[in-house]
């Protein structure tokens, strides 16, 4: 039952932040270095374990791989009031696609074995470690159902990393250490072996919300060279483009253009991301779906293609995205 709950708060809040609201908001004490790569993909409770709201804390490190017909997500995770077992949820999510064929795995149960490092991506969780070692993310990760050997290489420049205000004590934080990357993939389900290289991303979250009742979109889109990532809440939010040595923001309004049921939940098969002064013209169009999660209680995990002008040119990429919100049929 503890390993169904831990799935479901992943279906509910799963992977990249968003930067939609203007205002921003740098909590007590972690308003240092806040701009240091390391530090932003290090693991960052400590500076609020005594925060009076810190029961509604997350954070989690989230990573993909995509290639023509496999995909892997992969989540380092901890939700609740670190301070206290009882209060809090830790562990690792897995999900490896290949083709129409789907392997899950989920580790995590009550005072699991966990160090996080503060100053640098080093994370260990029962046994299975995540770090960065000679600008390259190193993963292994060993459950009963699968074994995988991850790394990735990243190209983009990296961005983010201020906290966002909400409401009131309600805040986030995104950090997006590889908007784009190269990966290789091993992994063992049962007896079979598969290897394969993709295109990667990794970001960091962290922050603490309400966290079943936010609604956003997000999406990350690759097309090798150059990288479109956005996160929007509302209806307003930030456009990111990106590539090996620059960053840029663009403030965009998105509207659903189409809508699709999939296992009783409403997502968007087709979005409209643009700028007032036309400068920005795209779409997102859905282009398969992942079901994560258990038959019919499975929450879909979408692929698109992000495509239409930006800035005079034409910008044409496949990535996940992600529409969240409180709609089911």
């Amino acid at each position: 039952m503890r390993h169904f709950i831990i799935l479901l708060l992943l279906l509910l809040f799963t992977s990249a932040g968003y930067d939609g609201f203007n205002s921003t908001y740098l909590p007590k004490i972690h308003d240092i270095n806040l701009c240091m790569q390391d530090e932003n993909d290090g693991a960052h409770f400590i500076y609020y374990r005594n925060d009076s709201h810190i029961s509604h804390w997350y954070e989690w490190w989230y990573f993909n791989v995509k290639n023509d017909d496999k995909a892997l997500l992969l989540y380092f995770f901890t939700f609740g009031d670190l301070n206290n077992p009882f209060h809090s949820s830790i562990g690792i999510f897995a999900a490896f696609f290949n083709g129409n064929e789907k392997v899950e795995s989920i580790t995590t149960y009550p005072f699991i074995n966990y160090t996080l490092d503060y100053k640098n991506f080093n994370i260990s969780i029962a046994g299975n470690k995540a770090y960065e070692s000679g600008n390259k993310y190193i993963i292994h990760y060993k459950a009963k159902k699968m074994e995988i050997k991850l790394k990735m290489e990243g190209i983009g420049k990296p961005f983010g990393g201020k906290a966002t205000k909400l409401s009131k004590w309600q805040w986030m934080a995104w950090y997006v250490a590889i908007p784009y990357g190269n990966a290789s993939v091993e992994i063992k389900t049962g007896s079979k072996e598969y290897k394969f290289h993709g295109l990667a991303y990794h970001d960091h979250n962290w922050g603490i919300a309400k966290i079943t009742s936010l609604k956003w979109d997000w999406g990350e889109f690759c097309n090798g060279r150059e990288a479109i990532i956005y996160g929007m809440a509302y209806g307003k939010g930030g456009l990111y483009f990106v590539n090996r040595s620059m960053v840029r923001k663009y403030n965009v309004s998105i509207s659903y253009e189409k809508w699709v049921v999939i296992n009783g939940f409403l997502k968007p098969s087709l979005i409209h991301i643009y700028s007032y002064d036309g400068k920005i013209d795209l779409h997102v169009k859905m282009k398969k779906f992942y079901i994560i999660g258990i038959r019919k209680f499975g929450k879909p995990y979408l692929m698109g293609e992000l495509y239409g002008k930006f800035y005079g040119s034409n910008f044409n990429a496949t990535g996940f995205y992600e529409h969240h919100a409180s709609i089911t049929i």
